[in-house]
């Protein structure tokens, strides 16, 4: 005979409190405007990282990427620091089922991004090319990083250099 084991009820309203949130996020999945309240919240700074955690692992259309795509991209290559890896991972979980609507949003949003001439900016693209495997855009800012005068914009080429296989 086992014996039931007796959780605390701290334990015990954890694990309310987490069947409750994933009723919400059901919820809140199914309403007419989930879309335009998680534009919302990606637009809104202090909403952003929430946002970016509940689509994470969310399968989203078609015609919900093509909204959300270039806010995610411009927030995983130009937005605050700690909310790039949720960024990342929006855009790497969706890149696999996305009909090519994430490679096709970041190359028209490309030349822009190259257009900056913003070291940071550089480097932040250079992590999420290599991250989502797009090496025909990595070669075009290899090259652009390269033969800059900016030293700042070398240094993103040399500081890649010193990583094997990320060139």
């Amino acid at each position: 005979m086992t014996t039931k084991p007796i959780y605390s009820k701290e334990w015990n309203s954890v694990k309310e409190a987490d069947r409750e949130l994933m009723v919400s996020r059901h919820n809140f999945r199914k309403t007419s405007n989930f879309l335009e309240q998680i534009l919302l919240a990606l637009n809104d700074i202090s909403q952003q990282q929430r946002a970016l955690e509940w689509i994470r692992d969310e399968r989203l259309s078609d015609s919900e990427l093509e909204i959300l795509i270039p806010i995610i991209i411009d927030i995983a290559v130009d937005g605050n620091i700690d909310r790039l890896p949720y960024a990342r991972e929006v855009l790497f979980n969706n890149a696999l089922n996305s009909n090519d609507i994430i490679r096709k949003k970041l190359t028209s949003m490309f030349d822009d991004f190259l257009k900056s001439e913003d070291d940071f900016i550089y480097m932040r693209l250079m992590e999420l090319l290599r991250f989502l495997n797009y090496n025909d855009l990595r070669k075009r800012l290899i090259d652009k990083c390269k033969n800059s005068t900016d030293e700042n914009i070398v240094d993103v080429y040399t500081s890649f250099l010193q990583y094997r296989g990320w060139l």
